[in-house]
């Protein structure tokens, strides 16, 4: 008789409490279509800015050095945008489940420690009763 393992009860609260906060799915086709156009603008930036090199050297015509210039820049910056966009799609996920996980964790960490922590009162006259003074002593 073998049956699969019960799911951790941690990793359904985890996943449970990802869905209430509304926080979406890392792959969304958005972000996904973003992804794309970055990587595609870096990769046509590297192309325009290497093909415009020959064609400035190419020719004495100043006309046609001027063209091609410009289409080096326009290269230039299309690869900076589409490295811009890249980096930003392809962190924010990640990024927003970290942040999402560690909230969780600090969570439950809160949670272990108010159950660890003895329910004794605190008495009337020690405000920083357990709680190390590290101010110099009154004058």
């Amino acid at each position: 008789m073998t049956s699969s393992p019960a799911p951790r009860p941690r990793a359904e609260r985890f996943a449970r409490e990802l869905a209430e906060l509304k926080i979406p799915d890392p792959a969304t086709a958005r972000a996904a279509l973003w992804l794309r156009l970055g990587g595609l603008l870096m990769a046509v930036g590297l192309v325009l800015g290497a093909v415009a090199f020959p064609l400035a050297h190419g020719t004495d015509n100043s006309l046609a050095q001027g063209d091609a210039l410009a289409v080096g820049l326009g290269g230039i910056a299309a690869a900076v945008v589409g490295a811009a966009l890249f980096l930003r799609y392809s962190l924010t996920g990640f990024l927003r489940f970290w942040l999402a996980r560690q909230s969780y964790d600090l969570e439950l960490l809160g949670e272990r420690l108010t159950t660890t922590l003895p329910t004794h009162p605190l008495p009337e006259g020690d405000p920083h009763h357990g709680v190390p003074r590290t101010d110099p002593a009154p004058r």
